[in-house]
């Protein structure tokens, strides 16, 4: 009896050795094994958390190293797209989600490359090349959001971009940005209109004068209004379906005659009582082509001259008041053959006439303030004679007129009704009504 109660106590106490043991070894264990110690989870990085539920943790004894029998872990998440030092994704990231079969996705990507500004432009590019229609459409369509916040004096950027898509390109990628131009072009010219009169560049109707006839005309014109700011003749640029340029009592320098070079219909150019140089000349030797230049009250110089022979003119050059001989006009019409070249002294009466079936130099208008005008001549009035010279047609009178300069007085001689009157007149400079 005593033998069996002893028994059991050494077993009880062998079981208690065994805990104590156990629980020892798992205690060595942990300590020699510290990855299995976990952190906790709100220290891990947003982006490596793992989108599958996270596995219990081990037991200690699953820590020794001893071959698994169990399936192989799941692949580990790919690597994210490549991202900036701010944390957002690269431009080039969105350019390629612009063929993402997701919408919502592709108009993310169009919105980060609108916000891309210039830095967008060579990435849109490159997808421009490798992308099917509807990238190119996308590419093109982001190009002219991002012209719309460019100044128009910006040389090189979206705009450019689609100029060089339309002028190089074959096919749908020309035809889609020459559409594209076209409808900016059309908003951009609106707005010039409106920048360019708050700088006090005219921009409307009104009556011109050349080669000594005046009409109405739509016309740009630059005269002593305009404030000077260099920037804004940029506009000048998306000033369409206007041909006449008058530049007046102002500087025709070199910068604006060049942004006047650029309007794209430009056919004629009227510069009156201005200082020129050879620059500004150089800078209209830069246009392909103009119809007429006027230079009326301008000084030329033998320097000057040269210098315009190199403009590609292809109807008319008119010199009024420029001190030029008639033997020098006549080498210059040599020089430019097959270019019209008239010669006037700088007298301007201030009458339009209307040669009559009878050969008669009629009045139709009178400028006021002109030289006419002081000498009391009328629309209806028939001019008989200046100084010395018989007056049948207004070609005559024009003539006459023309071997005067400024200040110079005539005598002139007209009909009025039946009776006939004398009176003298004080030649002026000719302006622009």
């Amino acid at each position: 009896m005593g033998s069996r109660r002893n028994h059991r106590r050494r077993l009880r106490v062998a079981a208690v050795v065994c805990v104590v043991a156990l629980v020892a070894a798992a205690s060595l264990i942990g300590a020699a094994n510290p990855v299995a110690a976990q952190l906790p989870t709100e220290q891990l990085p947003t982006e490596q958390l793992p989108t599958e539920q996270a596995s219990p943790p081990q037991s200690a004894t699953d820590s020794v190293d001893h071959p698994s029998t169990e399936s192989p872990s799941p692949p580990l998440p790919t690597a994210p797209p490549p991202r900036t030092r701010s944390g957002e994704r690269t431009l080039q990231y969105w350019a390629s989600q612009l063929s993402h079969e997701r919408y919502l996705r592709r108009q993310s990507a169009r919105r980060h490359l609108i916000d891309g500004g210039l830095e967008s432009i060579p990435v849109l590019r490159d997808m421009l090349d490798a992308g099917d229609l509807e990238t190119v459409e996308n590419v093109i369509s982001i190009l002219a959001k991002v012209a719309e916040d460019e100044p128009p004096w910006q040389k090189d950027g979206a705009l450019a971009t689609l100029e060089s898509i339309a002028e190089t390109s074959f096919g749908t990628k020309a035809t889609l940005a020459q559409s594209t131009l076209q409808s900016f072009a059309e908003t951009r010219g609106r707005e010039a209109r409106v920048q360019l009169a708050d700088a006090g560049i005219f921009v409307g109707t009104e009556t011109v004068a050349l080669a000594s006839r005046s009409s109405p005309r739509e016309i740009v014109r630059i005269d002593s209004q305009f404030n000077g700011d260099r920037d804004v003749l940029a506009w000048l640029r998306w000033i369409r379906e206007i041909d006449f340029v008058v530049i007046e009592s102002t500087e025709a320098t070199e910068d604006i005659l060049a942004a006047v070079m650029k309007m794209p219909d430009l056919a004629t150019l009227v510069i009156v009582d201005c200082q020129l140089t050879s620059e500004a000349v150089r800078a209209m030797q830069k246009r392909a082509r103009l119809e007429t230049i006027e230079l009326r009250y301008v000084r030329l110089n033998e320097d000057l001259l040269t210098e315009l022979r190199q403009v590609r003119l292809r109807d008319a050059l008119h010199l009024m008041g420029t001190g030029v001989s008639e033997q020098r006009v006549e080498r210059l019409r040599v020089e430019m053959p097959g270019l019209e070249i008239t010669l006037r002294r700088g007298g301007f009466l201030g009458v339009m006439c209307q040669t009559t079936l009878q050969d008669t130099c009629e009045v139709s208008q009178v400028t006021p303030g002109s030289g006419a005008a002081d000498a009391g001549l009328q629309a209806g009035d028939v001019v008989i004679r200046i100084d010395d010279v018989k007056i049948t047609r207004f070609d005559d009178l024009q003539r006459q007129i023309n071997t005067h300069i400024p200040g110079d007085e005539i005598a002139i001689r007209y009909r009025r009704g039946e009776a006939v009157f004398d009176t003298t007149a004080t030649l002026k400079k000719q302006r622009t009504p």
